[in-house]
């Protein structure tokens, strides 16, 4: 299915939410081969290292506003960072792509006459990088709440633990002391239990990566909610999840 730019659905680094000051992601996946040609051969031979290389560029727009690109960008050259973005849409079920870690190469601020100013980032992979599913898309929720009546069916239980996602763009407590998002999971989405709880959150722009070990049951939700009392709280935020 072909898809547009209407369809980048997320671009979250470390928190920050910089989709809309993003005009172009590039993201590139290189297998690492040595040339094993011996000779006598006429023609090169290539063999697969076992080692792979990622890199990703994004180009948008200079914002100097709160938690914008200037903000989530400048100074952070050779920070590990957690980034996940989304070109199928903003959708619980669709594919997401996480770099467990993006060690940010440079920050290039452009100023020209007769435009707007620029801000470009790029990035070395520095550890795997993922597509899993979205358990909870980015959206702003403003009382506790689960998604247990939109579960993301994986069809069967797997085995092998995954990789869960959280990224948390805005949040206010008012009165609260913080907020606890949670992935569910479910064998026959009817009885639910939780998967695997992410810290509590005090602050945003936040995130956080959880490697889990074990078996993953067939249905998978999301949970939140606020801990202590208050009045007027809301919470933007991101989960999604990786079956090994």
């Amino acid at each position: 299915m072909k898809r547009g730019a209407d369809e980048v659905g997320l671009l979250l680094i470390d928190g920050y939410d910089v989709l809309g000051v993003t005009t172009q992601i590039e993201d590139n996946l290189e297998a690492l081969l040595q040339e094993t040609m011996p000779f006598g051969a006429s023609w090169a031979e290539q063999a697969f290292t076992g080692l792979k290389k990622a890199s990703l560029s994004q180009e948008g727009f200079y914002d100097d506003a709160s938690n914008s690109s200037n903000t989530a960008l400048s100074g952070q050259q050779g920070i590990n960072r957690l980034l996940c973005y989304g070109i199928q849409g903003n959708v619980i079920g669709q594919h997401f792509i996480g770099y467990s870690g993006a060690m940010q190469v440079n920050y290039s601020r452009i100023a020209a006459r007769g435009e707007i100013h620029r801000a470009n980032a790029s990035y070395e992979g520095s550890g795997e990088v993922e597509e899993g599913l979205i358990l909870h898309h980015h959206v702003a929720r403003t009382a506790d709440g689960d998604t247990e009546d939109t579960p993301v069916d994986n069809g069967a239980a797997s085995a092998d633990g995954g990789s869960a996602y959280l990224q948390v763009s805005a949040l206010t407590l008012d009165g609260y002391d913080n907020i606890v998002i949670k992935i569910r999971q479910s064998a026959d989405g009817e009885v639910w239990e939780d998967l695997t709880s992410f810290t509590a959150i005090t602050v945003a722009p936040a995130k956080e990566r959880k490697v889990l070990t074990g078996a993953v049951k067939q249905y998978l939700a999301v949970s939140w909610a606020f801990t202590g009392t208050g009045s007027d709280p809301s919470v933007k935020f991101f989960v999604g999840f990786k079956r090994n």
